[in-house]
């Protein structure tokens, strides 16, 4: 079914620097991110005091400070866009998260403390935990009545300010993924794949795309100053790539879409896209900027998205996959005690496995366009 906001043929601009604020700065201007907003903005009838703006970037991933980490979008970044906001006139500003499955192996993990760990000041704007603020919410489809963060569903704009980088269960994650962490339940293993929920069958990417389809997101950006690769490159990666680059795009489909063919994948293979296209339909993307693909990049090998698909469907399994790889966390959250030293023993075997199961873009590979 087409979409007021998926379905329109639009523009990504791909920006790339070597200051980062500086770039960033051109991204927001590009982009034309402020014209956008101020329309929103007038076509809702409300003050600019009234207006609510929720922004979702990539928190709960995060499981140690990192200046500039590959994992968690740069709060310096976040704060900065709201500035940029609050000096349009706009005073009501909300970053949201919920929680996720380190709960399985770590615990205290709020959306407060863990925004606090990565940088977060809350100045200016509240900082909301989706799992603990929630209202009724009938999605349709495979999701049907279930519960939406308060704050993200009555927000009159929304914003996914996506990291960028490899995953394995879709092969990367951007803005659309990122809106997957806006559903509430922390133990997404149990409420979002595979068999459960009334005995119904849910795929992860089936309730990403719907999540976004019936609470739209306005606009995107994808922070990719610092970039994630590999097999666990969406939780840590010892060896960051200084991608130096943001994209922007008042549809995050499109943009995540570029996000493919920069780390030279077929977008239609991530599952995500794959759904978006079913639900949304093709549409045409003008690029802006430059689409030369990130070098040196290792992606997620699909023979093992294939595999990660597959143990998806046993809960128990998932959850003991989860926690087997949950190799790192600071301090502040301790660790669930039950099987702690087994645990340990499969968090270094899963370390030595990292760089055999990821494959390396080729320099000399054009990259592909998209149907």
């Amino acid at each position: 079914m087409p979409h007021d906001i998926y379905s329109r043929d639009s523009t990504v601009y791909i920006v790339t620097g070597e200051d980062k604020l500086s770039t960033f700065h051109r991204a927001v201007e590009q982009s034309g991110f402020i014209p956008h907003l101020l329309n929103q903005w007038q076509a809702s009838g409300k003050s600019k005091a009234d207006f609510r703006i929720a922004v979702k970037p990539n928190i709960m991933t995060a499981s140690i400070f990192q200046e500039d980490s590959p994992v968690y979008t740069d709060p310096g970044l976040v704060e900065e866009l709201i500035r940029l906001m609050q000096a349009e006139g706009f005073t009501s500003f909300a970053v949201v998260e919920s929680q996720n499955v380190y709960n399985y192996a770590y615990t205290g993990r709020t959306v407060p403390l863990v925004a606090a760990m990565c940088g977060y000041s809350g100045q200016g704007y509240s900082i909301v935990d989706l799992t603990e603020d929630t209202v009724p919410f009938d999605y349709g489809g495979v999701l049907g009545p279930h519960v939406a963060g308060r704050v993200w569903l009555e927000a009159d704009y929304r914003i996914s300010f996506a990291k960028n980088k490899s995953h394995w269960q879709c092969l990367y994650t951007a803005c659309i993924k990122n809106v997957y962490g806006c559903l509430p339940m922390w133990d997404k293993m149990r409420h979002y794949h595979g068999k459960g929920r009334g005995g119904r069958d849910i795929e992860f990417f089936q309730a990403t795309v719907l999540s976004a389809e019936k609470i739209p997101v306005h606009f995107g950006f994808l922070d990719a100053w610092i970039s994630g690769d590999g097999l666990t490159g969406h939780v840590r990666d010892p060896h960051p790539n200084p991608t130096h680059t943001f994209l922007a795009s008042d549809n995050i489909f499109a943009l995540d879409w570029v996000v493919g063919e920069k780390m030279q994948v077929d977008p239609f293979h991530n599952y995500v896209i794959q759904e978006a296209v079913h639900r949304w339909g093709t549409i045409h993307i003008t690029r802006v900027g430059n689409m030369t693909p990130w070098y040196p990049w290792d992606n997620v090998r699909p023979i093992v998205v294939v595999a990660f698909n597959v143990i998806e469907e046993f809960y128990h399994l998932r959850r003991f996959m989860s926690r087997a790889v949950a190799t790192q966390m600071d301090s502040r959250f301790p660790p669930v005690g039950q099987g702690r030293w087994f645990f340990q023993i499969t968090q270094a075997i899963v370390r030595v496995l990292e760089g055999v199961l990821t494959r390396a873009t080729d320099p000399n590979k054009m990259r592909r366009l998209p149907r």
